[in-house]
């Protein structure tokens, strides 16, 4: 078999007839562009859930929310937890270190001409090492501030940004729904969380403010405990359901009112939400692919059909069917390598579209594209033109050179 004269051949006749060619490429594009795309955007987006889920719930801490948690949509129980339950989970669990939590949810803020809604939430001064968050400007909460009820105030760098235009905001004092606060610190940025909210549009005051002055409850909204060893996180979290059902006095049966998470039911609650993405993104690919093996099997055959002649002249003059063979495969394999190389441009082109909107939406800021991702999409695209290719090849090959000279 002379190899430079076949591949000539191959694409000499591809060229020839651009058309079916364009046709037979186009399906194989569309499935390498499903591949790339959504599994590029799947995976990122998996890894900015569980970054998330890893700075929220880290694998030595344990959160008590009161009623249904973040999940639940029943609002039944939030006025459930009780400081007194705190004390008496971290003195009966050898917890030593917790911070609460109260939200006052969106207020009325403002400084000067500037004026915000801004979510509050109160915080102990253990909050800087208990949830992994310091200040990049100022300083933190003192147990003095926490004490005292003092009012002062923690901002995000957004905050910051639209009350303090050009200016320092460390020292200044702004007025939370009235109430003046001066501002200790400036939080480190955390961005954009998994629901598209801006982590740093918040002010955080003293836990004691919120609570006696300005909301004036006697709960907390939920609290962190950091249990030291993280191979008993599991035995903890359940030694501190046996005593908050004890406390609240809920019978054998009855529906706790608070929640209790942990790393590994987070964990557990994602891999659930995305099991089933993870399981279409693969078949819409796979789809793809098989609809554009059926569209290449069927071009190929109407395309055999016009060459039965060529085929058996070059059959009478010598060809070997193997020859015939191997030169409509190649036909096919190059058409689908050819276009699993604009699908990865497509897809390419469909990232950089998408890159601004999930920056926005959801803080994520570079789509990644594992190299992996790309081959197993190229061997996909090969692997659908010879599904498509191999059994008019055969057919070709099959021909009598006077059956097909007739």
């Amino acid at each position: 078999m002379n190899k430079p004269l076949l591949f000539r051949s191959v694409f000499l006749r591809l060229w020839r007839y651009k058309l079916k060619s364009i046709f037979m490429g186009l399906g194989v594009a569309i499935g390498v562009l499903a591949t790339v795309l959504l599994q590029s955007v799947s995976g990122t987006m998996q890894a900015k859930f569980l970054a998330f889920i890893e700075h929220a719930y880290p694998s030595d801490s344990i959160v008590v929310m009161g009623g249904s948690g973040p999940m639940g949509g029943d609002t039944g129980g939030r006025e459930s937890l009780k400081l007194a339950d705190v004390e008496t989970v971290a003195s009966t669990t050898g917890i030593t270190q917790w911070d609460p939590q109260v939200i006052a949810g969106s207020r009325d803020v403002k400084h000067g001409g500037n004026n915000l809604r801004v979510t509050v939430t109160g915080y102990s001064e253990k909050a800087e090492s208990v949830r992994r968050q310091g200040v990049q400007d100022g300083e933190f909460f003192t147990p003095e501030d926490v004490r005292g009820r003092a009012n002062v105030a923690l901002i995000g760098l957004t905050t910051a940004k639209k009350l303090f235009p050009g200016e320092s905001p460390v020292g200044a004092q702004l007025f939370i729904d009235n109430v003046p606060f001066q501002v200790k610190g400036v939080l480190e940025s955390l961005g954009v969380d998994i629901h598209g909210n801006d982590q740093d549009n918040i002010i955080e005051v003293p836990y004691t403010t919120l609570m006696d002055n300005m909301l004036r409850v006697n709960f907390v909204s939920a609290v962190t405990f950091v249990a030291g060893d993280r191979e008993r996180v599991e035995a903890i979290s359940k030694e501190i359901t046996k005593v908050m059902r004890e406390r609240h006095q809920i019978a054998e049966g009855q529906k706790d009112d608070f929640t209790v998470i942990t790393s590994a039911s987070m964990h557990e609650m994602f891999n659930r939400s995305f099991r089933t993405f993870n399981i279409f993104v693969p078949l819409i690919a796979a789809t793809a692919f098989l609809i554009s093996a059926l569209v290449i099997l069927s071009i190929m055959q109407i395309s055999i059909k016009g060459r039965i002649q060529e085929i058996g002249l070059r059959k009478a003059l010598g060809a070997r069917a193997s020859d015939l063979q191997t030169q409509i495969v190649l036909e096919v394999l190059v058409v689908s390598v050819l276009a699993s190389l604009v699908g990865i441009l497509l897809a390419q082109v469909g990232i950089n579209f998408l890159a601004p909107v999930l920056a926005e939406k959801l803080g994520i800021k570079h789509i990644n594209t594992p190299f992996i991702v790309l081959i197993v999409a190229v061997f996909a695209a090969m692997a659908t033109g010879l599904l498509g290719g191999v059994l008019p090849a055969r057919r070709a090959a099959r021909l009598k050179p006077v059956e097909a000279l007739k």
